[in-house]
């Protein structure tokens, strides 16, 4: 079995974590703060970047799955960047180094007039936080093997949101072309990987980590509209051409799909049911 640190056990490092313990696998999980950690995890409650070489274990594998306080440069190179730099100190180098999973963001496709895009089209990011991206991405692919997974927009359980804003009736804006995937998914993506690795098989340095369903905004809002019983806060003057996805992009999972993952939740259809009814579940109790 293998020795592996989570570095970053908030929600998604928590799960994972847990699915690792469940295969035998040894799990060194660190958090910046707060003690809760899986049952079987061995916890460290400390900033990563601090940690001398002695609190970092000898491991096989590394998941880095950090949360940044905020949407800027400065919250990202943090969480992101000095994170990946402490790792590349402390493991790069070595006769054995480890595997480097690194949970990224399609955010650094910077496209936005409705292209298909995949692991081979180019990066145009366009924000600083997304530049920062993909300097860690590159940071860990000089020191390490490593694979990125650029997930798309995570939903799931306590992400209410959309269904929340819905529900309010707030007004809708533009029609976009969106990408999600479920907090499941995104789970069960990075165990499917690291199993991968774990078996000899070869994986690529780029995966996105996104459902099946490139899909428009106003359809998935159509369609929880319908299932709230609330009427569409659509603009006022409409035209045919509102309903038409004037932004966004259409990502494809296609590499993951060919190396045989199957998805918990191929489409919004299926993976809101679940939040509609916890979204019930908290209006019946409010």
């Amino acid at each position: 079995m293998a020795n592996i640190l989570i570095a970053g056990c908030g929600d998604i490092g928590s799960r994972l974590a847990e699915k690792f313990i469940e295969l035998d696998h040894t799990v060194t999980a660190i958090r910046h703060r707060g003690t809760a950690f899986p049952k079987g995890a061995i916890g460290i409650t400390q900033d990563l970047t601090t940690m001398t070489d002695d609190r970092l274990p000898e491991v096989d594998l590394v998941c880095l799955i950090m949360t940044p306080k905020g949407r800027t440069e400065e919250a990202y190179t943090k969480a992101y960047w000095r994170t990946a730099q402490r790792l590349v100190d402390r493991y790069a180098g070595h006769d054995k180094t480890p595997k480097v999973f690194f949970v990224s963001s399609t955010s650094v496709y910077g496209q936005n007039s409705g292209e298909e895009l995949d692991e081979e089209s180019i990066t145009l990011p366009q924000s600083a936080t997304a530049k920062v991206l993909i300097e860690v991405e590159r940071l860990l692919n000089e020191h390490f093997s490593s694979t990125s997974v650029r997930f798309s927009g995570i939903y799931g359980p306590g992400r209410l949101r959309l269904i929340e804003s819905l529900a309010k009736s707030e007004p809708w804006k533009a029609n976009q072309w969106t990408n999600r995937v479920h907090r499941d998914d995104c789970v069960n993506i990075m165990a499917f990987l690291a199993e991968k690795v774990f078996s000899g098989v070869r994986v690529e340095p780029v995966y996105i980590g996104t459902d099946c369903n490139p899909v428009s905004q106003w359809e998935v809002k159509l369609w929880l509209s319908n299932q709230l019983h609330v009427k569409p806060n659509l603009p006022d003057e409409l035209g045919v051409e509102s309903f038409l996805p004037v932004s966004g992009k259409q990502l494809s999972n296609a590499r993951l799909l060919r190396l045989g993952y199957e998805f918990l939740y191929p489409s919004y259809l299926s993976g809101y049911r679940g939040l509609l009814e916890e979204h019930k579940a908290n209006v019946s109790y409010s």
